[in-house]
């Protein structure tokens, strides 16, 4: 399964079109059903994010904005928080890559608010609000990765 797919099914379950969904989060629609049909980076960044969040023992919306609203998201601050939770578990930042399988260049993107989790962690905090959901069960739903699952309820 794709997070695209896990995307699709539940705004389906809501009832919302792929416009409305669009609107709320203030990007096109074509730039949604991009990512719903699993044709942008979020497909890794998405899982990454949430490994952030378990190895940071702190909620994924509280990585994207202080507040955990996607109201209050802005480009670049994720990275902040991100390093900011880091430090406070005096986690290095090898240690994170290693967790993460990146380079320690790649995580150092990360806290420097220059990878793609600016874009698509606050898309997917503000997907998560609109179908009254916490932004981490978009990666895992039922308690399981989506990728290790065909389907679910």
């Amino acid at each position: 399964m794709k997070l695209g797919d896990v995307l699709k099914k539940e705004r389906e379950k809501k009832e919302l079109s792929t416009a409305e969904v669009a609107e709320k989060l203030a990007i096109s629609t074509s730039e949604y059903e991009e990512i719903e049909a699993g044709e942008t980076p979020a497909e890794s960044w998405g899982p990454n994010l949430a490994q952030i969040a378990i190895e940071l023992e702190t909620p994924t919306s509280r990585l994207l904005a202080e507040s955990g609203r996607f109201a209050d998201t802005n480009h670049g601050q994720a990275g902040s928080l991100i390093k900011g939770h880091r430090e406070n578990r005096e986690k290095s930042v090898s240690e994170m890559a290693e967790a993460l399988k990146m380079t320690e260049d790649e995580y150092a993107a990360v806290e420097a608010g220059s990878s793609p989790v600016e874009k698509y962690g606050p898309l997917f905090l503000g997907f998560a609000e609109v179908i009254e959901q916490p932004v981490f069960n978009l990666f895992y739903p039922c308690g399981l990765p989506f990728q290790e699952l065909d389907d679910y309820p």
